[in-house]
């Protein structure tokens, strides 16, 4: 099934999320944040490791049927870098390439983690974006329009291209030469960046975040509802 030969997916997790406690264990629909990635995973690739620092992970790893691997304590804090947690699994897990598929966006379409890994075979590092036509401000100076002329339709300015943490992708070798000779390899070799749909867009990070997607999938009634986690 896998679309990236010897391709390893990574499903990460921590129990310390400090923006919405327990965030991973937050239920939608009867699954956790944790089972929604999985499922997801598991829909597209062949090999799933939950990547997580409780046993409370393992648990629903094991109750979905793919692996998991416990990290070391150090690399469960806020201040942990992504570069450490990929060299850290890498170090572990052989492969040719790995995707780390996070499960702040449980609705991400099957389609889009399916194109992202036909994408990644054609390069060293892959991440994925949406892109915004909208005026846009950094540091309280217009980015990507004048104010010294008309304002601007949105059709017609020239996007911003943001971030979206729901899919990123290595070719394991460079990631590890990169990680050996410089101490980080996040943005290695051939990057790319690669648009994924507007509901791989709506990621959980507070928990308004989390009653906003709810409520998509619940109604918009459920958004006041008391939230359920996965027991620990």
């Amino acid at each position: 099934m896998s679309l990236l030969k010897n391709t390893i997916c990574m499903v990460p997790t921590r129990i310390g999320s400090e923006r919405f406690k327990k965030k991973q264990l937050a239920m939608i629909d009867g699954k956790s944040l944790l089972e929604w990635g999985i499922s997801i995973a598991k829909n597209v690739f062949d090999h799933v490791i939950v990547n997580g620092d409780h046993d409370v992970f393992n648990c629903i790893a094991s109750k979905n049927d793919v692996e998991y691997y416990g990290r070391p304590k150090e690399l469960g804090s806020s201040f942990t870098k992504s570069d450490d947690v990929i060299f850290d699994f890498l170090s572990k897990h052989k492969c040719e390439n790995i995707i780390w598929l996070n499960t702040i966006a449980p609705l991400q379409p099957i389609s889009d983690v399916k194109g992202f890994a036909n994408s990644l075979v054609n390069f060293d590092s892959q991440f994925a974006i949406k892109k915004e036509y909208i005026q846009t401000l950094y540091k309280g100076k217009p980015l990507n329009y004048d104010e010294k002329n008309k304002f601007t339709k949105t059709q017609d300015l020239d996007p911003v291209e943001l971030f979206v943490p729901s899919l990123m992708g290595w070719n394991s070798k460079t990631f590890l030469s990169n990680y050996d000779r410089y101490g980080n390899a996040f943005f290695c070799g051939n990057t790319n960046y690669y648009k994924v749909s507007k509901l791989s867009c709506m990621i959980v990070k507070t928990e308004e975040d989390f009653r906003l997607l709810r409520s998509i999938v619940n109604g918009i009634d459920s958004y006041h509802d008391e939230i359920e986690y996965e027991k620990q």
